[in-house]
């Protein structure tokens, strides 16, 4: 049976029209009752199979979790939250699993947000070490503030095998170490950060990972350095206090984006081709153009 054919028996079986949804109970949210409904998990079906498919991933399943949520946090930042919830539902109910709320970061990417290297300058000068050294890992290797805890040497954690990783990554960059990081989702990713970093990095390695709890997640980290919520509130009450403004943890990620698409343009490539490079880096497989917005005062 092909895929088209798998989710179309799926998506009929849970098809119920002609009944209000006041007399279906506490499992509405699971069945279709309306052609806009079915037609809502016929897009959300036809978006992740085309993830999956750009990932080099089986298009005739198994569908797993944390795949499915994988493709909801990546499709998050490249869409609109109504867009992100009901593509979420579409999934849910033809998958027969409940995913994650997943919260779209399109608002505030398109109000440009990259962070530049002397702006961190001043803001890591009202940080204490050890979040002044996240906060420098985030900018350089494009990490989100939840990755930090999941830091661990490509020597004893690779990344996750059902990606294709090109030999082409971090073109362009010199003396630095290349590290793993587990972003959401569940996908491990390598990131290189420059020599100097991660040696100072090194020098805060525990003895034994530490579990530490964020928004509800656990997580084990082998580094005593700043992660999750609590680094992105040390930056931008830094950034509040150093800079009078703040464009929140995550314009680390923009500021990366931007100075590496740079770089390999001055290699030669052009623009399109340097920013797939970069999305790959950043734990994406199809270009995001969102990360590459003007701020409004350039």
């Amino acid at each position: 049976m092909s895929r088209d054919r798998v989710f179309s028996a799926i998506r009929k079986s849970i098809t119920i029209h002609g009944v209000a949804r006041s007399e279906i109970g506490a499992d509405r949210s699971a069945v279709i009752t309306s052609v806009g409904t079915g037609r809502i998990t016929e897009q959300a079906e036809r978006r992740f199979l085309e993830w999956r498919r750009d990932n080099g991933l089986p298009l005739d399943g198994p569908f797993l979790k944390v795949e499915a949520e994988e493709f909801l946090f990546e499709y998050a930042e490249t869409s609109r939250q109504s867009a992100v919830d009901a593509t979420r539902l579409g999934l849910s109910r033809v998958l027969g699993i409940r995913l994650a709320h997943v919260l779209s970061l399109i608002e505030t990417i398109e109000q440009g947000r990259a962070v530049t290297w002397e702006e961190v300058r001043l803001i890591i000068e009202h940080q204490r070490d050890w979040n002044g050294l996240s906060t420098l890992a985030c900018l350089d290797g494009g990490l989100r503030a939840c990755e930090l805890d999941t830091l661990r040497r490509e020597d004893e954690l690779g990344p996750s095998s059902h990606r294709t990783w090109p030999e082409t990554m971090f073109l362009g960059r010199q003396d630095y170490v290349r590290m793993v990081v587990t972003g959401k989702g569940g996908l491990r990713r390598p990131v290189a950060l420059a020599s100097p970093l991660a040696e100072a990095i090194e020098t805060r390695r525990l003895s034994r990972a530490r579990e530490k709890t964020d928004r509800g997640v656990h997580r084990e980290s082998l580094y005593d350095i700043g992660g999750g919520q609590r680094l992105s509130q040390s930056f931008s009450y830094a950034s509040q206090t150093a800079l009078g403004y703040s464009l929140g943890l995550h314009g680390l990620r923009h500021g990366f984006a931007q100075r590496r698409v740079r770089k390999l343009m001055a290699l030669g490539c052009d623009f399109m081709t340097a920013v797939h490079m970069v999305s790959i880096e950043l734990g994406h497989f199809r270009p995001v153009l969102a990360y590459y917005q003007p701020r409004k005062h350039d």
